[in-house]
């Protein structure tokens, strides 16, 4: 079996968090990677017009991990 053709992920658009709230949820997707650079790390950011990768604070609160889909 092709593997891309059977195995699916979502990311939800779960938003961030600054510390004491939740921002963006519904619109905007946060996720880090796992490339660390020192007080800062990677991260997938998206929404219904862009997809980017960033290089941001370690402490600001990104989902890490995504949803499986079964078929």
């Amino acid at each position: 079996k092709d593997v891309c053709r059977t195995k699916r992920v979502f990311l939800p658009a779960a938003g961030y968090s600054n510390g004491s709230s939740v921002n963006n949820a519904g619109s905007n997707g946060n996720y880090w990677s796992s490339t660390e650079n020192g007080s800062n790390a990677y991260n997938l950011n998206f929404n219904s017009g862009n997809v980017n990768m960033n290089n941001n604070n370690k402490t600001n609160g990104n989902s890490v991990r995504l949803v499986s889909v079964k078929p």
